[in-house]
């Protein structure tokens, strides 16, 4: 690749890759080595021992998993981006030497997005944005939701199913109510009811019947206007898109994935507890995405299916090990409190 050339060099972003990729197995293979020393070793004991060993297995084990799977990740988008700039450069279109370039590499001309305008494409400013509000709403919807669950079950079924019950639920429970305000602030709903300057303009703002009126509750849920519920309409639309795109790409499975959060987001319209489930589902999805919970949950569930095979191969000395855990953590929660 000589000249004029707009881009990166192909190789040396494969290079780089590799390097990536190597130094995430190295640290994934000194993470492994470190733990099972920190945590097996017979001679380290002690309160400072213990302490230590809570700090690495909480904290810093924590820590380098979190940059490895970045290295992991990073490794891969490098690889894309040589691929696809190899495969402009070849034929002669965004990237070659009459210009263009590759989305993410730094210092080469952005490319179009060739599914639709560059500002809704994944990594744009705008979905790095609209991603973080739908996480701290999610971080709010899935408390407020499981705890609204809990609540109208424990009434029984009638009520449980009950969509006018569901409808006075934030003003019978003060823990429900404080979730619900958050996320109608996070989601620019019904906002007329926080600012009072707001309810000249309350037809913007308030959720209501618009499109299906008087046509049945479940129609009605899914016709409601209101800027709140357009924005919701819009993360649909966003999941489709991407759907799409994915689709033309020839990635059947984030197609899937994306279709299917589509069909999750149009659910959760519906009215409780049919919405209200979906809802809890959909906010379970958004928080599993970030990074390091999918790294922690997918760590856990390993470590879950090491102890299962451990106690089926040798259950004495799984019960044990059991044992001596939960010792060790009643001393610890004890040094915690001050009490040993």
């Amino acid at each position: 690749m000589a000249g004029t050339l707009w881009g990166a060099d192909v190789e040396q972003l494969r290079t780089l890759a590799q390097q990536f990729n190597k130094t995430a197995d190295l640290l994934q293979q000194q993470s492994t080595q470190l733990s099972s020393q920190i945590n097996n070793n017979p001679a380290w004991k002690g309160a400072d021992a213990q302490r230590f060993r809570s700090d690495w297995n909480s904290s810093h084990r924590t820590l380098l998993q979190q940059t490895v799977s970045r290295l992991q990740q990073e490794s891969k988008v490098l690889l894309k981006n040589a691929d696809e700039q190899e495969k402009a450069s070849t034929s002669g279109g965004p990237g070659s030497a009459t210009g263009g370039g590759v989305p993410g590499v730094p210092g080469s001309p952005a490319a179009p997005n060739p599914w639709g305008p560059d500002w809704l494409a994944k990594g744009s400013p705008f979905r790095d944005a609209w991603g973080l509000r739908g996480t701290f709403k999610s971080a709010l919807d899935l408390p407020k939701n499981v705890f609204g669950l809990a609540t109208m079950a424990s009434q029984g079924l009638d009520k449980f199913t009950d969509a006018a019950r569901w409808a006075k639920l934030p003003g019978n429970s003060i823990t429900y109510n404080l979730l619900d305000s958050g996320t109608d602030l996070l989601g620019l709903k019904n906002l007329q009811k926080y600012i009072p300057a707001l309810n000249q303009f309350g037809g913007v703002f308030k959720e209501s019947p618009w499109l299906f009126k008087g046509q049945g509750a479940i129609l009605e849920g899914l016709g409601k206007g209101g800027l709140g519920r357009g924005l919701g309409w819009a993360g649909v639309g966003l999941n489709a898109f991407d759907a799409a795109g994915y689709l033309a790409e020839g990635k059947y499975e984030e197609a899937g994935w994306s279709g299917a959060k589509a069909a999750l987001g149009v659910a959760c319209f519906l009215p409780p507890p049919a919405g209200t489930i979906c809802t809890v589902v959909s906010a379970g999805i958004a928080i599993y995405e970030i990074p390091a919970v999918k790294e922690f949950v997918n760590s856990a569930a390993s470590n879950v299916v090491d102890t299962v095979a451990s106690a089926v191969k040798d259950p004495g000395k799984f019960v044990e090990d059991t044992g001596k855990n939960l010792a060790d953590l009643g001393k610890s929660a004890a040094s915690f409190l001050g009490f040993g």
